[in-house]
């Protein structure tokens, strides 16, 4: 089978797939596909209108799948048009969970909370926040430095770059270098902020950091992808 038949079989199916289990919750009004914690803090009244909101970011992230998957069908265009329905998508669950009071992170388990003090439960989901933020960060921020130092973009799949001109890959690697580090920043500051969204009420200025760490990761990732077909490479 054709390699480029297997990707947009894969990426159809993964789009049916999120957009079924978003069209599940907006029926249903239930929220129980959704990790508990993510609406365990959420009253009872207002689950039904969570899962609804939730599940229309899931099926805006299940045609955003497919249409990236299908690009090489539909033109590469679909496949910008894709990531920013990803995000979009994203965006949309983050911000139902964060507006009906549930939580984006648990670093410990509800036997645990019962366990523990409010002041160490809650300073260790910082901590537990900060730790796997500067982690997530680094995974993406050291290829994005080495690829603005090196020029060398083979740490993405090579049909990313394939077709790309030789004198148009130093530009290339430079956005693709800073658009890694723009991922990393960006996890960072949301999964920073994500360990003090546990607290209630939320503080705001964790509210705002995962906002702005949202932006940045969300642009980033659509920088990323707009610049493969951009500069002639292809996405699937």
């Amino acid at each position: 089978m054709d390699e480029s038949l297997i990707g947009i079989i894969v990426a159809a199916g993964c789009g049916l797939l999120c957009a079924g289990l978003g069209a599940y919750m907006v029926v249903t009004g239930n929220p129980s596909l959704l990790h508990s914690y993510h609406y365990a803090t959420t009253p009872l009244a207002d689950r039904p209108a969570l899962a609804r909101e939730s599940g229309a970011g899931l099926i805006v992230t299940g045609v955003g799948c497919a249409l990236m998957g299908l690009s090489d069908f539909f033109g590469v265009w679909a496949g910008v048009a894709g990531i920013v329905l990803l995000v979009a998508g994203i965006a949309i669950n983050l911000i139902s969970i964060i507006r009906h009071n549930g939580s984006l992170f648990s670093f410990s388990s509800n036997e645990e909370r019962a366990h523990r003090g409010r002041g160490l439960h809650i300073g260790l989901n910082t901590g537990g926040g900060v730790v796997l933020g500067a982690i997530i960060g680094l995974v993406c921020i050291v290829p994005g430095v080495y690829m603005i130092a090196t020029g060398d973009v083979s740490l993405l799949h090579s049909y990313h770059y394939e077709h790309i001109a030789a004198a148009d890959l130093p530009a290339f690697s430079l956005i693709e270098g800073l658009s890694m580090i723009g991922l990393g920043i960006g996890l960072a500051i949301c999964f920073a902020a994500g360990g003090r969204m546990t607290m209630r009420p939320i503080p705001l200025w964790a509210k705002v950091l995962m906002a702005v760490g949202g932006i940045i990761w969300g642009a980033s990732l659509i920088a990323l992808i707009v610049a493969i077909p951009t500069f002639g490479g292809s996405l699937s």
